[in-house]
């Protein structure tokens, strides 16, 4: 199915009567292909007269272009066809030839024109006419030269809008085709038509030289003229409101559409030109406004500057595209995935926008070279200011990931540390290593960090290494105190169980003891072996324990059973000994009982058989007794009190030299107790051998007794000895700490003053800092007085660049008053022309002569413009190598300003530890300050409550003032109410009595008093009764009175009080 075609709005005039351009339109041109020629086929005339019908029939569309028969006009402003038709089948249409082509064809339907004025007309079909490769004048009347050319004159006057370049001798306007409608004259030709249109008139009025002139610039302005005689489409005109296909007009009227369309396809197959350049649809969006421009402007088109500055604007369009795309790339690699310190992002954009500038510049080799040239440097600087903005964007991006790995890295070390801190005790050197290789770890990212160019980041890492040598000491202060602790809790887990096991044996010793029952050595030892297996110890660290509890454990396992043993040795003997004397006496007994009643004496073998068969039987008794216990050989072979008690007394002397003698000489080696004790051992054994010869004992037996002995005493001694070298070594570690200390204290001293000698050092660097500063301050406050001087040149010479733009635009006022003084010459030589036929051609010669002084004015003026251009251009230049100089003055400032950034940056990291002491002063100050605005605070507040109870005492003091006024003024009336009161009491009483005795009197009493009565008027009224008084007794009277009084105190009160009230009021 064919496409439908919609017209879009295209031109129109503003409410300012200026000339726009519609959105839709350029949605139509700007889409075309850019090496796609298209031809426009533009319809003007008078409104109301079928225009758009005939647009219509060409583009064989009904409903391209709305027709009416109504008198408002369908067209406001000028239309232009959604879609383009390609040529081939314009051509085709109407059963004609097709014609093999690439052009496309649009369509364009103008305003009617005569409803308004002829500037109006004009500037509306200016920018039609000047891009139409056919131009269609639609008339739909009979033949009316002038009021034909009237209209005809819009387009005349369209042409003077348009100027071409010297010695461009085209025509400014397509072909024009003057269509006449339902023409119904016969033997009339379209040649004859045009005669009659275009021949000149004889005349000399001013109307007629108009039309004559009309003539000349339409022929000079199309590049063909031709006139069509087309009938009426349809026998009735009513026809045209309803849809009309092709086939439906009457044959004459196609036959003359044929011959219109194929002329008009062998027209459209060149081309159009715009100052030698095939028009385009991209071409044509960015023209028309630049001709709109211009006619806003009332200046002259110029197709030549309109396609420089078409030129210009791709250009520029090229290069905004060039940045756009900068921007976009620079975008994406501050987008990507993978941060990269800013040298390196720096140059992965200049590498990456020097690649896009290099192809962008390939593409612009087609252009102008000054635009070409104008565009390389404004790309250059883009550039470079966004390769400077980007790596900006890439040290903010870089600062944020470093700031995030440092709050991750101090997150991080804290924990590391809490877990290490939970691990507590480690060795001292393990946890040393730890600390170190925790730190390493937490480090490792922020060292791999990208680097900025903005600042450096040794000091956050110095401040992280910094708390991770805090968390250090504080860690390795907390292991060496579990570690401590650990020592503590084994030792006392030692001695704990040391005593259990000591209790349990001398327990079970003692319960066996006790018992009576026989047992033995082993038995004691495998129960203590059971005891000793039972007791869990944790195992030994050797990096955390000075000693070894097991090993300690067994030794007085060791210990132990040698005491236990001496205590067991010292009950066997007792036994035995009870043994001794029991088996004498059982020997006694046996022997009293084997002898019996024999009678003494009898042969010596017969009672020594006697004797020895009595100890055979006790020594078989005591065998048995005896089983089950432990006895020494030597006890029971050679049991002598003599030597055990010269062994004992001997064996404690010996206890005494050696624990005095190895005490005193303590700290001492194992081998050196060893030799001492041997030697100690060998004088006691000699000793023995003098002492106790009958015992029958060598001295290697005595000294291997005395070691058995003495394994406890020695094992003491060595406990001791140990001790005492731990002692030592701890003195030695103090006085070693101590020495230490000392040198530390040195040291401090010696770093103070190195402090003290580096800071007087930092001052004096400092000041040379700021002298080298002030100068280069002063050198900076020079560049900038020259700077500034350049730029009161630079507007100078921008003044005077503006200048010679105005004096350009008078010179162009100038040239526009010239070409109309021209016109109005020339109109007034062509009125002069038709009164005067016999002098016309001397006039017509000097027209000619003065048109060719005025065209050599212009030439000069054209020069003079030239050459302002040219000053224009050398300002221009001047003013780039004057910024050009500004930029290496700002350059040669930065460079300076860098140079004291650095050497200010290294004057701050020098004095960076001195900043670290002034922060920590600054901190206490802080506090401190912070607590003194607390307490001013409180004060303050404490000034306050005590003014608003200040306050609160005066108010009080004015109502207690007010509280004693009042209660003076109720104390005076109620000493006034009471006196009031009294004398009313001793009235009352006084009428009590007068009343008692009036009622004790008789009733001829009381009539005497009635006719007394005038005698006193207060006694008549009182008593004024007719029956007599009742008794009353004292106390109804007092009753009665005290009544009478209250009453009397209310209303004297109340009378006081009403007085009060009225002196009170005004």
């Amino acid at each position: 199915m064919k496409p439908t075609m919609q017209a879009v709005k295209w031109l129109g005039m503003d409410r300012h009567g200026k000339m726009a351009v519609a959105p839709a339109a350029e949605q139509v041109l700007k889409p075309l292909p850019e090496a796609q020629p298209i031809n426009l086929i533009s319809i003007f005339g008078a409104a109301r007269q079928g225009k758009s019908f005939l647009m219509n029939l060409l583009a064989n569309q009904q409903d391209l272009f709305r027709i009416s028969n109504e008198k408002e006009p369908c067209t406001q402003g000028v239309d232009l066809s959604s879609h383009f038709m390609p040529l081939a089948e314009f051509s085709r249409q109407n059963g004609n030839t097709s014609i093999p082509s690439s052009m496309k064809v649009g369509f364009v339907d103008a305003e009617g024109q005569g409803d308004r004025d002829i500037t109006y007309d004009s500037r509306l079909v200016s920018p039609v006419l000047l891009t139409s490769k056919v131009v269609i004048f639609n008339w739909k009347d009979s033949l009316q030269a002038d009021r034909m050319l009237n209209l005809l004159a819009v387009l005349a006057k369209a042409a003077q809008n348009v100027e071409l370049a010297d010695g461009d001798n085209r025509k400014v306007f397509g072909h024009l085709h003057i269509v006449f409608r339902d023409w119904n004259f016969v033997n009339t030709t379209p040649e004859q038509v045009y005669d009659t249109l275009f021949k000149k008139e004889k005349g000399g009025d001013k109307e007629v030289g108009n039309r004559n002139l009309a003539r000349h610039e339409l022929v000079d302005a199309f590049e063909s003229i031709q006139v069509w005689l087309f009938p009426s489409p349809v026998v009735s005109t009513a026809q045209l409101s309803e849809r009309i296909r092709f086939d439906q007009l009457q044959p004459s009227f196609q036959t003359q559409m044929r011959d219109l369309r194929k002329t008009l396809s062998n027209q459209l197959k060149t081309p159009m030109q715009f100052n030698d350049h095939t028009l385009t649809g991209p071409v044509l969006s960015e023209m028309i406004p630049l001709v709109a421009e211009i006619l806003n402007d009332n200046r002259v088109i110029m197709p030549e500057s309109i396609y420089a500055s078409m030129r210009r604007a791709e250009a520029k369009k090229k290069q905004r595209e060039c940045e756009e795309e900068m921007q976009r790339m620079c975008d994406a690699l501050l987008q990507s995935e993978t941060l990269v310190s800013t040298t390196a992002f720096s140059s992965q954009a200049t590498d990456a926008l020097m690649g896009l500038l290099g192809s962008t510049m390939q593409s612009l080799q087609k252009y102008p070279e000054d635009v070409v040239e104008e565009c390389k440097k404004g790309l250059h600087l883009f550039l470079e200011r966004q390769v400077d903005a980007s790596a900006k964007a890439n040290n903010e991006l870089v600062l944020v990931h470093f700031q995030t790995l440092m709050e991750k890295a101090s997150d991080s070390l804290s924990a590391l540390f809490r877990e290490l801190e939970d691990r507590l005790p480690l060795a001292p050197a393990d946890l040393s290593t730890t600390c170190d290789q925790t730190l390493a770890k937490v480090t490792a990212p922020l060292l791999e960090c990208p680097t900025s160019t903005a600042m450096t980041y040794h000091g956050e890492i110095r401040r992280l290494q910094q708390q991770a040598a805090v968390f250090k000491e504080r860690l390795q202060h907390s292991n060496e105190r579990k570690i401590r602790m650990r020592t503590a809790d084994l030792q006392a887990k030692l001695s704990k169980a040391t005593l259990e096991l000591k209790a349990k044996g001398v327990a079970w010793l003692d319960k066996r003891i006790q018992a009576k029952a026989p047992f033995t050595i082993a038995m004691l030892e495998a129960q203590l072996t059971q005891w000793l297996e039972a007791i869990e110890m944790p195992p030994r660290n050797d990096a955390l324990d000075d000693f070894d509890v097991r090993q300690e454990l067994r030794v007085f396992f060791t210990q132990l059973l040698e005491d236990l043993k001496r205590q067991y040795t010292l009950h066997v003997r007792h036994v035995l000994h009870q043994f001794h004397v029991d088996a004498k006496a059982a020997l006694e007994r046996e022997i009293h009982r084997s002898l019996g009643d024999k009678t003494l004496p009898m042969e010596d073998a017969q009672l020594v058989s006697v004797i020895h068969k009595a100890k055979d039987r006790v020594v078989t008794e005591a065998a048995e007794a005896m089983q089950g216990w432990s006895f020494p050989q030597e006890d029971m072979e050679h049991f002598c009190r003599h030597a055990a008690s010269v062994y004992q007394e001997t064996k404690d002397e010996l206890i005494s030299l050696v624990h005095d003698g190895l005490v005193k000489q303590m700290p001492l080696s194992d081998s050196s107790i060893d030799t001492y004790f041997k030697e100690a051992v060998t004088q006691a054994a000699e000793y023995m051998l003098t002492q106790a010869p009958t015992a029958d004992k060598s001295a290697l037996d005595w000294e291997t007794k005395f070691h058995a002995d003495l394994t406890t005493v020695k094992a003491q001694l060595r406990t001791i000895n140990q001790k005492e070298v731990e002692k030592k070594e701890w003195m030695e570690a103090a006085e070693a700490e101590r020495i230490r200390l000392q040198e530390l204290e040195s040291q401090v001293q010696h770093t103070e003053a190195l402090a003290q000698e580096r800071e007087k050092q930092i001052k004096s660097i400092l000041i040379e800092k700021e002298q080298t500063s002030a100068h280069l301050t002063e050198e900076l406050s020079l560049q900038t007085t020259k700077t500034q001087a350049l730029e009161q040149q630079l507007e100078a010479l921008r003044v005077t660049a503006e200048e010679m733009a105005k004096e350009k635009a008078r010179l162009a006022e100038q040239a526009t008053s010239i070409a109309a003084k021209e016109r109005a010459a020339k109109e007034q030589a062509v009125a002069e022309q038709s009164r005067r036929q016999a002098a016309l051609q001397k006039e017509l010669d000097a027209m000619q002569a003065q048109l060719a002084q005025q065209q050599a004015i212009l030439q000069q003026k054209e020069k003079r413009r030239e050459k302002a251009y040219a000053l224009a251009e050398t300002e221009r230049a001047l003013r780039e190598k004057m910024l050009a100089e500004a930029k290496s003055s700002q350059a040669s400032a930065a460079a300076l300003q860098n140079k004291m950034s650095s050497a200010l940056e290294k004057q701050m990291r020098e004095s960076e530890q001195l900043q670290t002491t002034l922060a920590l002063e600054k901190a206490k100050a802080d506090r401190l300050e912070a607590e003194l605005k607390r307490v001013r605070a409180e004060a303050v507040s404490h000034e306050r409550e005590k003014e608003k109870f200040r306050q609160q005492a005066l108010n009080m003091e004015l109502s207690t003032s007010k509280l004693r006024e009042h209660a003076k003024e109720e104390s005076r009336r109620r000493a006034e109410a009471e006196a009031a009161a009294a004398q009313a009491a001793k009235a009352a009483e006084a009428a009590a009595k007068a009343a008692m005795e009036a009622a004790a009197a008789s009733p001829a009493r009381a009539g005497k008093r009635k006719s007394d009565g005038d005698a006193s008027g207060r006694k008549a009224k009182t008593l004024k009764v007719k029956a007599p008084l009742p008794k009353l007794s004292l106390a109804e009277a007092k009753r009665l009175a005290k009544e009478d009084m209250e009453n009397r105190v209310a209303s004297r009160a109340s009378a006081l009080e009403k007085g009060k009230k009225a002196k009170s009021k005004p």
